[in-house]
């Protein structure tokens, strides 16, 4: 456990919430289900609240915190473990496959900074290897987001990004109490189970681009969205029947089309003859 004296101060700059219910963190490093053979790579330690339960208990722990007086701490507290490794930069900033570098299997664990949770996922979901389970804790609303189905009011870009790359459900509830200092929304964790192939890169900047323009345009139908927006421009006539050889209805929405059918025509978009 961490003294109060030892402790840091939040900043409110980077979105900094520590967990102090001890319960709950237990039940988050379950959840993670770390064999002993695994390294373990945890984003925004904090004051190593999640970390203090996991060193040991894996074959490596890879930290990666921003914040110079947190890197401190941690250095304090683990530097002299050859089973620790503790990085001083932005998780958005590095090569986080070249950071965990494992030999075994690889987990990532973090309770992400709110304002830095879409760009934090995309990238984890890119490691490679990939990681055998990502677990964050969340704000509750892009929680809903990232699991959510299609035709459903949350469903959009994130769900889509993510569910096509991943399995992925809520675990729990994570209540606004179980935070220092307290947040004004209610989170969630999320398991993220990635697919062990991923998607290609030319092939996640394709459907990243399509998801990007038609949940902007989410009220219009599909066909309009591909003949209206700037990024495509194709003639109704084309646009209509390159839907049709999908198997999608025209004039469908986007929150109607599954994960995999835009991975379909996000490929399709990018060579249409």
């Amino acid at each position: 456990m961490i003294p109060d004296s030892g402790r840091v101060r939040a900043r409110r700059s980077l979105s900094q919430n520590f967990l102090i219910d001890h319960n709950l963190r237990r039940k988050l490093v379950a959840a993670l289900e770390a064999l002993p053979t695994d390294t373990v790579l945890e984003v925004g330690p904090g004051h190593g609240e999640l970390s203090e339960l996991i060193v040991g208990e894996v074959e490596r722990l890879v930290l990666i915190e921003k914040d110079d007086r947190l890197f401190d701490h941690l250095h304090g507290r683990w530097g002299d473990r050859d089973d620790v490794e503790i990085v001083h930069a932005d998780a958005l900033e590095i090569d986080l496959s070249k950071q965990a570098d494992p030999s075994g299997a690889l987990r990532v664990i973090s309770n992400v900074p709110y304002s830095i949770t879409s760009p934090l996922l995309f990238r984890l979901l890119e490691l490679r290897p990939a990681a055998s389970r990502i677990l964050v804790v969340v704000q509750a609303e892009v929680g809903r987001r990232i699991v959510a189905d299609p035709g459903s009011r949350e469903y959009g870009a994130l769900s889509v990004g993510v569910r096509t790359r991943a399995e992925a459900r809520l675990a729990f509830q994570v209540g606004r109490q179980a935070f220092r200092p307290v947040p004004d929304v209610e989170s969630v964790a999320v398991v993220i189970d990635p697919f062990p192939d991923g998607l290609p890169r030319d092939r996640a900047e394709s459907l990243r681009r399509l998801t990007r323009v038609a949940f902007s345009r989410r009220r219009k139908q599909l066909r309009g969205i591909l003949r209206d927006a700037p990024e495509y421009r194709l003639p109704s006539e084309t646009a209509e029947a390159l839907l049709s050889e999908l198997g999608v209805d025209p004039s469908a929405r986007p929150e109607t089309l599954a994960p995999d059918m835009f991975v379909q025509l996000a490929e399709r978009l990018e060579k249409p003859g």
